[in-house]
């Protein structure tokens, strides 16, 4: 008989109405994704042959094709480097404009192109007059960097 006396002071204790309580949280997720550029040589040279003919007339003309793509619409930035002692000067053609190395290389902006593009260009290696016929590093290195 004494548990049903604590049962009813139970019941007496709970309210008639139950209403649920309702919490309401919000989690807001955000992303950053960083702006990368790469470029890939497609069918770019390791090496270049000099021949007496070349150091006759001072300059070697060499190709190459590089793949570029980036993940942002607002274009990249080409880093040209070039090594001293095989060239007196190395000029890029195929970018609209011929670009000429400087000591420390070159940086063209690409703006607003397509996210994936492939340069053919062009090399003048203007040849340093003391260089031999014989085989050589290309002397032009090319990195991208995202805008």
């Amino acid at each position: 008989m004494r548990s049903v006396w604590l049962l009813l002071a139970l019941l007496a204790c709970v309210p008639t109405q139950v209403e649920a309580d309702t919490q309401r949280t919000e989690l807001r997720v955000s992303t950053y994704v960083a702006p990368v550029a790469r470029v890939d040589a497609a069918d770019a040279p390791g090496t270049f042959v000099v021949t007496a003919a070349d150091l006759t007339v001072g300059y070697k003309d060499v190709s190459a094709r590089y793949r570029v793509s980036t993940n942002t619409a607002h274009g990249y930035l080409l880093q040209f480097s070039g090594r001293s002692g095989l060239t007196r000067a190395i000029e890029v053609r195929g970018l609209g404009a011929p670009v000429e190395l400087g000591v420390f290389g070159a940086d063209v902006a690409q703006f607003n192109g397509p996210r994936r593009a492939e340069l053919n260009l062009n090399y003048r290696l203007h040849l340093a007059s003391d260089l031999r016929p014989g085989e050589y590093p290309l002397p032009v290195s090319v990195a991208a960097t995202a805008l």
